[in-house]
């Protein structure tokens, strides 16, 4: 069933606020969360967000852990009961000599208890100052304590909002500091809708954007989406972490800008293999195929001939045999690149570019490819090369409803009678140059 974790998922870890992406490969694969080891076995079949209790193998010292199914996570607030508390800390004095436990006692307290409950209770009743505290203070130190020793996780079903989160808090700089709202409003610009083709350049966002725009396109649809990047292979790990039915991925046509935009013009592949195309045509020549195939045609012929003529007579069928399946296998790119030139020459109803590079030149080549009245959104980490393309638009008439813009959000701490901004924050997340394709 789809929510239930099946081996191959993708899933998230969560540990109170830390989240981890996890591929869960195998049934008892392991995770590292901070200096913890944590074995997955029993995690199969479990339905998503359950939760689970971490039980020491041995002891607490050595930081590994197998898991068991637990109801809810208890917190250490519950468990511990706090009777007496200070009006205020005034006469409490940090001199280093509150706790009457020793380093190497307190080291011995964790590898023989097993719950988290019992290290801090030890940690309370041996301390001289704990309840002479404030309420407010001794709730501090208890969440303090919590996040150390917590053991307890949660398994979350991936989503594009959780997603975004982690690799914007684990490294910005590999998806271009591209934030969930900025994400949300490159979706809302562009009208994403579930029946359409789009078109998408992407040089640098790990797949996020990709994964952005799959996702709005949803399942069983007729809307169709091309991938383009610059290298042999695009960054799909958002893409992959998503767990897209297979039915949706195949929707997603990743292709190399450069071979597509070729097989757009030039016509060089076709979806038929080398032996259908000559005994369609006979001897006549293929217009399909690039020019220099007859030369590597027939260079090939003299060396398998010379081969042949070196080589014992027993081996020349084994030989042909082997060889002419792997002559007329082609790649996946092949079909891809013929896949994305129809859906091309279809026109596009929208265009994303996400891109590392001066966006100038690529979007003049793929303005192209869109439908008149059709909007465009372009996406890039610092501001001056959409203003020069801004201002390189605005001399033209080809585009209209030109705006540049820039998303600041700031995040908040909200608990009880202590809500305020955060101090430490980064309110960067790109700019976006967003606009219509009018008629030539």
């Amino acid at each position: 069933m789809a929510n239930e974790v099946k081996i191959g998922d993708y899933i998230i870890i969560q540990k109170q606020n830390y989240k981890k992406l996890h591929k869960f490969n195998k049934s008892d694969s392991s995770i590292s969360l901070g200096r913890d080891t944590i074995n997955l076995k029993g995690l199969e079949g479990s339905p998503y967000f359950s939760t689970f209790k971490l039980l020491p193998k041995t002891s607490r010292k050595n930081k590994e852990f197998t898991i068991e199914l637990a109801d809810e996570a208890v917190k250490l607030k519950d468990e511990i009961d706090i009777k007496v508390s200070g009006n205020d800390n005034r006469n409490i004095l940090d001199d280093g000599r509150s706790q009457k436990l020793s380093a190497a006692d307190i080291e011995t307290l964790k590898s023989d208890s097993n719950k988290a409950s019992d290290i801090v209770e030890t940690l309370i009743s041996n301390s001289n100052t704990f309840h002479n505290k404030t309420e407010f203070s001794q709730d501090k130190y208890l969440r303090k304590k919590e996040k150390k020793y917590f053991e307890y996780f949660q398994v979350v079903k991936p989503n594009l909002r959780i997603i975004s989160e982690i690799m914007y808090k684990l490294e910005p700089n590999k998806i271009q500091n591209l934030r969930i709202d900025t994400l949300s409003q490159i979706i809302t610009t562009v009208n994403i809708h579930c029946e359409g083709n789009h078109l998408l350049y992407d040089s640098g966002s790990n797949g996020l954007v990709a994964a952005a725009l799959l996702s709005v396109i949803g399942q069983n649809t007729t809307g169709k989406l091309i991938h383009m990047h610059p290298g042999n292979m695009s960054q799909k790990q958002a893409l992959l972490a998503m767990n897209f039915p297979e039915e949706q991925m195949s929707r997603c046509v990743s292709v190399n800008v450069y071979s597509a935009l070729r097989q757009f013009y030039q016509g060089c592949d076709t979806h038929k293999t080398a032996d259908t195309e000559k005994s369609e045509n006979g001897t006549e020549e293929n217009p399909l195929k690039r020019k220099n195939d007859d030369d590597i045609e027939e260079h090939q012929s003299k060396k398998n001939k010379q081969d042949d003529e070196n080589k014992p007579s027993d081996n020349i069928n084994t030989n042909i045999d082997s060889e002419t399946p792997r002559e007329n296998k082609k790649p996946k790119w092949h079909f891809d690149n013929i896949a994305a030139a129809e859906l091309l020459h279809k026109k596009m109803d929208s265009l994303v570019i996400a891109c590392k590079e001066d966006p100038q030149n690529i979007f003049s080549e793929l303005v192209t490819f869109v439908k008149p009245g059709r909007p465009f959104v372009i996406y890039y980490n610092v501001a001056e090369p959409l203003q020069q393309l801004y201002m390189t638009l605005k001399a033209q008439s080809n585009v209209a409803a030109l705006k540049l813009s820039c998303n600041w959000m700031r995040n908040y701490q909200v608990l009880p009678d202590r809500t305020h901004p955060e101090v430490m924050m980064n309110a960067s997340s790109g700019f976006l140059l967003s606009g219509y394709v009018l008629n030539k």
